[in-house]
């Protein structure tokens, strides 16, 4: 069974080649809003690290949001947009019914930034879907990448969402998560040091 998505798919992403690193250079992810969050994974090597965190209510064997931060240094001054086309072009392989929105490409603090979401039917080898929201960073010392990931009910169509009857509440919850997910991947995820001119660094 794949455990996360989100390893499935960057695990497929190969791109780039090793650049000069800029020795300050940081991601910033402020912490997640609302109730207090767990990190279960911290992992990192000569190529990169990952981060995941999980509410501190849920658990890791059956937890149904998770945070992920990931560096790339071997992608350093990639395009993030086409990390994410490559990563987007890997999502048939691990689920039924497949969404994809994006790349959308913007510019933040002198980096190029891509968004893009990915909305998963059902996850094969699990019994539920999986909706990510992505934001990625091109940097000079690293690419950055940065997805919240919601677990929901299963659904033969990509993006639409099945509830069961009666709990009509708990999609408007979803839905109302997942718009702030958007906001805080633009307002809570920046690069600073080296080159940025982010002005939100330093507060």
């Amino acid at each position: 069974m794949v455990r996360r998505l989100i390893l499935a798919l960057t695990a497929a992403v190969a791109l780039g080649v090793q650049t000069a690193a800029a020795a300050d250079e940081h991601l910033v992810v402020r912490p997640y809003p609302g109730p207090p969050w767990t990190r279960i994974t911290d992992k990192s090597g000569a190529d990169g690290w990952i981060h995941e965190q999980i509410p501190a209510s849920q658990t890791e064997q059956g937890f149904k949001d998770i945070l992920t931060d990931q560096g790339f240094r071997k992608l350093g001054h990639q395009d993030p947009a086409r990390f994410l086309r490559t990563l987007f072009n890997n999502v048939s392989g691990a689920c039924d019914a497949v969404l994809v929105n994006g790349p959308v490409s913007r510019r933040e603090g002198g980096y190029d930034v891509a968004y893009g979401q990915v909305y998963c039917g059902t996850q094969r080898g699990t019994n539920f879907g999986v909706h990510i929201f992505y934001k990625v960073i091109g940097a000079d010392a690293a690419l950055y990448s940065v997805c919240r990931e919601f677990h929901v009910p299963p659904s033969a169509h990509a993006g639409a969402l099945a509830f069961p009857k009666g709990e009509a509440g708990q999609a408007t919850a979803l839905l109302n998560a997942e718009r702030a997910a958007n906001d805080y991947l633009a307002s809570g995820v920046y690069v600073c040091g080296g080159r940025s001119a982010d002005t939100r660094c330093g507060r």
